[in-house]
């Protein structure tokens, strides 16, 4: 990025706290009260906080696609080991219900990626299996002896479509940024 294209993202950003302030009728700032800073801090909070996640969900889709910790690193301006421990992903289970092993009764596919994943969805969900987390390379699925439907989708709007398909009667299984996993009976 150049230094004119960052120095307009950076007025967009700031421009965006002011942008909501005006489109809640909010007084001009001319004319603020207490109470109208307390908003613009609270927004300007809800932003910073968002654009964290953002550049969280980034990194971990860079990461994800081949990029090493030195060239996230370097385009941060920090050191590889700085990236790291700033971003990696801890060596979990990332499903929303417990957590569960194969001795806990849970079907562990192996060797999953972007690329092959959908197709293990689609055929475990035929198998009765319903789709309950992931971790690196894996995905977890619970035998539930009745067909099921497990789907994978691509968003960057992870709120409005988890809420979209919840409203259809999906259940949210997981969120691997930009994939968000859904399962529910068939």
């Amino acid at each position: 990025m150049d230094t004119d294209q960052e120095t307009e993202l950076r007025a967009m950003a700031s421009d965006l706290v002011l942008d909501w302030h005006n489109e809640i009728g909010a007084k001009g700032l001319d004319r603020a009260t207490t109470a109208d800073y307390e908003r613009l801090i609270e927004a300007a909070a809800v932003v910073a906080d968002e654009s964290g996640e953002c550049l969280t969900r980034w990194v971990s889709v860079g990461k994800r696609s081949g990029m090493s910790w030195a060239d996230i690193g370097k385009i941060l301006g920090i050191s590889r080991q700085a990236a790291q421990q700033r971003f990696a992903p801890p060596k979990m289970f990332l499903g929303v219900g417990r957590v569960g092993t194969e001795e806990d009764g849970l079907l562990v596919r192996t060797g999953m990626n972007a690329f092959n994943e959908v197709a293990v969805l689609e055929e475990e969900g035929r198998n009765g299996n319903e789709l309950v987390g992931a971790a690196p390379l894996k995905l977890f699925f619970a035998p539930r002896g009745a067909k099921w439907e497990n789907r994978r989708v691509t968003t960057a709007r992870t709120r409005a479509v988890i809420a979209e398909y919840e409203d259809n009667g999906w259940t949210h299984a997981l969120t691997w940024y930009p994939f968000v996993y859904f399962s529910r009976k068939g």
